[in-house]
C-alpha cells in the first residue's frame, strides 16, 4: 500500500500519465498534466522558504490547480491547511494565526477577497493578492519551475494535513492528521466500493471538506478520474454532466439528496454508467433513503458515517443489507477500523445498550493542533470519543441515536432530534427538516422544527401538525413551527443547527 498521499498522483502518472483525471468545465488535465503542475508548485514552495512541516493555506474552490496546489504542499513537505473558499479576511486570519501557516496559495477570486493578509508569502493566479508584509507571487512564476519530483524526504507518520472541524462552543479545532492516517483510510473505502481506474466519479462536495477530499484520493489512488462541478445551485446541470460525462458514482450529503430527489430531474433521469452511490455527513431520513433506493434500482447505495477525527470513514453498510434489514444502521465498521459502545468511564456495553460510539484504527487522528485540553477530552485509552451516541445490534450492525450535544432534555427525558425530523420527513410534506430545543421553564426545553415545505401552495401546517401527534409522543410533538423557504447550511452541505439555534435565541430575545 501506498505510505505517501501524494504518491496517489505520482504512482497514477508512471501508470497511465496520459489518462484524464479532473474534468472540470470545458478543461481537461492529464495525471501527467496534474503531476508536473504539482512539482512545479512544490518547487515554488521550496523556493519562498517553505521547510519540511511547515503549514500551507489553501483557500481555493474546487478546481485543476486546486488538486495541483494540495498535492504541491505535500510534495514540498508542507502541511495542507485547506479551508471554505469563501472564507473571510477575519477567518482567514484566525486560521494563519492558529495553524502558523507562513504560505497561502489562493484562487484567483480569493486572492481578490483576501488581499492585505498577514502572512509572509502569496501565491495567487495573478498575483492580486498583496500580504501586509509578505512577498506576493503570481501563478506565471510556475513557467519557470522544474518539472521534476522535488524530492524532499517525507515519513507516513509526518503531518499531511490539519484539517478544521466546528466544534460546539468556541473557535474551530484543527484535526491533526499524518500521511499514515490518510493512506490507510483511502485504502480502506477504495476495498470497500471496490474502486478502480475505469471508476469516474462526480464531485459537488468540496475538497477542504473530508469527504469532499476522499474522492479526491480514493480516486487517485486508483487511476480513476474526477468530475468537478461547483454549481450543484442548479443541480439540473449536475444531473446532466453526469450523463454526459458517463460517471460511475456520486457522493453527498441528505442535503444533496434531498434537492436532488424534490428539486431536480434526477428522479426521472437514467444515468445508465452510475454504478455506486454513497452518502455520508449525517444521518438521512428513511423516508428520503427508501426513495432514493426505489429510483437507484440495482444502482448500490453505500450508508457511511465517519468524522474528520477519523480521516473521514469509520463505518459503511453493505448495500445489500440496506435493501434487506438494516435501513437506518450506520453499518458495520471499515477495514482495518474497530467499533466499540461505551459508557462514559469506558466500559464496553452489550447489544442494543446505549452509549458512546467510539473508535480504534491507524485513520485516528493524532489530536487538536495547539489543543491538548480537547485533545484529551476525545482521545481516550479506549479511542476516539466520537461525540455520537448510539448501540449497536446482536449481528454488530451500529445504529445512531444522534449527537451527544444535540440530545433533546424534555421534563427529564433525553429525546433524539433525529426521530422527530424522520416523522416529519415521512409525512411527505416537506423537503428539509431540522428541529432544535428551545428553553422551557417548566421542562427544561422543548422541541420546535425548521421545515421547508416540498410545495409552498399546498402546505398545510395543521395536517402535518396532526400527522407528528399521530407518530410521536406529545412530549415529542414540535411546540413551533417554522417555515422557511432554504435551511441555512454549513459549507459541507450539512444543515446548520447552530445558526437555527442563534436565530431562535434572537428570536426569544426580541419577543
Amino acid at each position: 500500500m501506498q505510505r505517501l498521499v501524494h504518491h496517489f498522483l505520482e504512482s497514477s502518472c508512471l501508470r497511465c500519465p496520459e489518462k484524464a483525471a479532473v474534468f472540470s468545465g470545458s478543461l481537461t488535465a492529464s495525471y501527467g498534466r496534474v503531476n508536473a503542475l504539482s512539482n512545479r508548485l512544490a518547487h515554488l514552495l521550496a523556493e519562498n522558504g517553505l521547510r519540511k512541516g511547515d503549514r500551507v493555506l489553501l483557500v481555493m474552490e474546487n478546481s485543476i490547480e486546486c488538486v495541483a496546489a494540495y498535492y504541491a504542499t505535500l510534495k514540498a513537505g508542507g502541511v495542507c491547511v485547506e479551508i471554505h473558499d469563501r472564507s473571510t479576511p477575519a477567518e482567514a486570519s484566525y486560521y494563519i494565526n492558529n495553524s502558523g501557516s507562513r504560505v497561502c496559495i489562493l484562487s484567483g477570486q480569493a486572492a481578490k477577497r483576501l488581499d492585505g493578509l498577514d502572512i509572509p508569502v502569496a501565491i495567487s493566479p495573478d498575483g492580486s493578492c498583496r500580504p501586509s508584509c509578505g512577498a506576493c507571487v503570481p501563478w506565471s512564476v510556475l513557467d519557470d519551475m522544474p518539472e521534476h519530483d522535488p524530492g524532499i524526504p517525507v515519513d507516513e507518520h509526518d503531518l499531511a494535513a490539519i484539517v478544521y472541524t466546528s466544534g460546539s462552543t468556541g473557535k474551530p479545532k484543527g484535526v491533526m492528521l499524518t500521511h499514515a492516517n490518510l493512506c490507510t483510510n483511502t485504502q480502506a473505502i477504495v476495498s470497500y466500493l471496490g474502486l478502480t481506474g475505469d471508476d469516474r466519479v462526480m464531485v459537488v462536495l468540496p475538497f477542504y471538506y473530508v469527504y469532499g477530499k476522499t474522492l479526491l484520493n480514493t480516486h487517485f489512488m486508483v487511476g480513476g478520474s474526477l468530475v468537478i462541478n461547483n454549481r450543484f445551485a442548479f443541480p439540473n446541470g449536475v444531473v446532466k454532466e453526469m450523463a454526459d460525462k458517463e460517471v460511475t458514482g456520486f457522493a453527498g450529503v441528505p442535503s444533496t439528496f434531498a434537492l436532488l430527489m424534490n428539486r431536480s430531474i434526477f428522479a426521472r433521469t437514467r444515468i445508465p454508467t452510475l454504478r455506486y452511490v454513497t452518502q455520508a455527513g449525517g444521518a438521512m431520513a428513511p423516508a428520503l433513503t427508501r426513495r432514493l433506493i426505489d429510483h437507484l434500482g440495482d444502482t448500490p447505495l453505500f450508508i457511511m458515517y465517519g468524522a474528520t477525527e477519523a480521516s473521514a470513514r469509520l463505518t459503511y453498510l453493505p448495500p445489500d443489507r440496506l435493501v434487506k434489514d438494516k435501513l437506518g444502521s450506520i453499518g458495520i465498521p471499515i477495514p482495518g477500523v474497530e467499533i466499540a459502545i461505551r459508557d462514559e468511564h469506558g466500559t464496553g456495553l452489550g447489544p442494543y445498550e446505549v452509549g458512546n460510539i467510539c473508535a480504534t484504527g491507524p485513520n485516528i487522528m493524532q489530536g487538536y493542533w495547539q489543543d491538548p485540553e480537547e485533545t484529551a477530552r476525545t482521545l481516550k485509552t479506549w479511542g476516539l470519543v466520537t461525540g455520537d451516541i448510539g448501540h449497536r445490534d446482536d449481528e454488530g450492525f451500529i445504529f445512531l441515536t444522534g449527537r451527544k450535544k444535540e440530545m433533546l432534555k424534555i421534563g427529564g427525558e433525553r429525546v433524539s432530534p433525529k426521530e422527530i425530523e424522520d416523522a416529519i420527513i415521512e409525512s411527505g410534506m416537506v423537503h428539509e427538516a431540522a428541529v432544535v430545543g428551545r428553553p422551557d421553564e417548566m421542562l427544561s426545553e422543548v422541541p420546535v422544527a425548521y421545515i421547508v415545505p416540498m410545495d409552498d401552495r399546498s402546505f398545510d401546517r395543521e395536517a402535518l401538525a396532526r400527522y407528528i401527534c399521530e407518530r410521536l409522543s406529545s412530549h415529542k410533538n414540535p411546540r413551533e413551527w417554522f417555515i422557511r423557504k432554504a435551511l441555512p447550511k454549513k459549507p459541507s452541505g450539512k444543515i446548520d443547527k447552530e445558526a437555527l439555534k442563534n436565530e431562535l435565541l434572537h428570536e426569544m430575545c426580541s419577543a
